[in-house]
C-alpha cells in the first residue's frame, strides 16, 4: 500500500531551488546547502507548500511577480508550491551577515571566541524583523487550511513560531534544530532580550527536535536556565 500523502508547509532560510539569469533569461538551480539536499526528497512523497526567503535579485524578481504561493517541481518533476519572501536588503543583510550566520551559528559550535564580540543589537532587530516577514507568510498560508502541519528549520527562524501561534493557535508547529544546542551558559553572550526570545521561540512549538539526546539536554537546561521553565516530559 502506498503511504498516504500528506499536506505539509515547510519552512526554511534557503528554498529548494534558486533563481539566476543568464543571455537566455531566467534560471534556475537547486538551493545550496545540507538542508535542501535533506529535505528536497520530502516533495516528492508529500503534498509541500515550501516557504524560504529570498535569496537573490532574481528570487525577489519571481516573488514580485507570483505575489504569493506558486508552482514549482522538484528535481524528479514532483510538483509542490514555493513561497519566496522579501526583505529590506540592510535587514536581511544583518539578520544572515551578522546575526545568524556569525553570532548563532559560532555561539551554537562553541566557537564564539572566533568571532570576537560583532555589534548585534540592531542585527538582533533585524533578525526579529526577518522572522516577522516569514512568520506573516506562513499565517497566510494557514488561512486557507490551519490543519495542515508547520515545519521550521534550524537557527534561522527561531522567533518565528511564536508569531504564529499567536494568529493561528491550534496550528500543529514544529522546529528541527540543525547544529548543536550548547550548555546554558552559551547563551550569555547574546542580549538579554534575544537569548529569551529565542529560547520562548522554540518553546512555542509543539515538538522541537535535534539530532542527539545531549543537544535535547542542554535545551532543556538552557530553557530552565534563561526562562526559569520547568524541565516537563524528561
Amino acid at each position: 500500500m502506498a503511504a498516504r500523502r500528506r499536506r505539509l508547509i515547510v519552512v526554511s532560510n534557503r528554498a529548494p531551488v534558486t533563481y539566476g539569469r543568464d543571455a537566455q533569461g531566467r534560471t534556475a538551480r537547486r538551493g545550496g546547502g545540507g538542508l535542501v539536499t535533506a529535505l528536497g526528497p520530502l516533495v516528492s512523497r508529500h503534498e509541500i507548500t515550501w516557504i524560504a526567503n529570498a535569496m537573490t535579485d532574481e528570487d525577489q524578481a519571481v516573488a514580485a511577480e507570483a505575489n504569493g504561493a506558486f508552482d514549482e517541481t522538484g528535481r524528479d518533476g514532483s510538483p509542490y508550491r514555493l513561497r519566496l519572501v522579501t526583505h529590506d536588503p540592510l535587514d536581511f543583510d544583518r539578520f544572515y551577515n551578522q546575526f545568524a550566520n556569525p553570532a548563532l551559528w559560532f555561539l551554537q559550535h562553541g566557537l564564539w571566541d572566533l568571532v570576537g564580540e560583532p555589534r548585534l543589537d540592531e542585527a538582533w532587530k533585524s533578525y526579529r524583523r526577518v522572522n516577522e516577514r516569514i512568520a506573516v507568510a506562513v499565517i497566510e498560508e494557514l488561512a486557507t487550511d490551519v490543519d495542515r502541519p508547520v515545519w521550521f528549520h534550524d537557527y534561522h527562524l527561531y522567533v518565528a513560531p511564536p508569531l504564529v501561534r499567536a494568529e493561528c493557535p491550534e496550528a500543529r508547529l514544529a522546529h528541527f534544530v540543525h547544529i548543536p544546542w550548547p550548555e546554558p551558559a552559551a547563551w550569555g553572550v547574546l542580549p538579554d532580550e534575544a537569548s529569551r526570545a529565542i529560547h520562548e521561540g522554540l518553546l512555542a512549538n509543539d515538538v522541537v527536535g535535534f539530532h542527539t539526546q545531549r543537544w535535547r539536554e542542554n535545551f532543556l537546561a538552557s530553557a530552565e536556565a534563561v526562562l526559569d521553565a520547568t524541565k516537563a516530559g524528561r
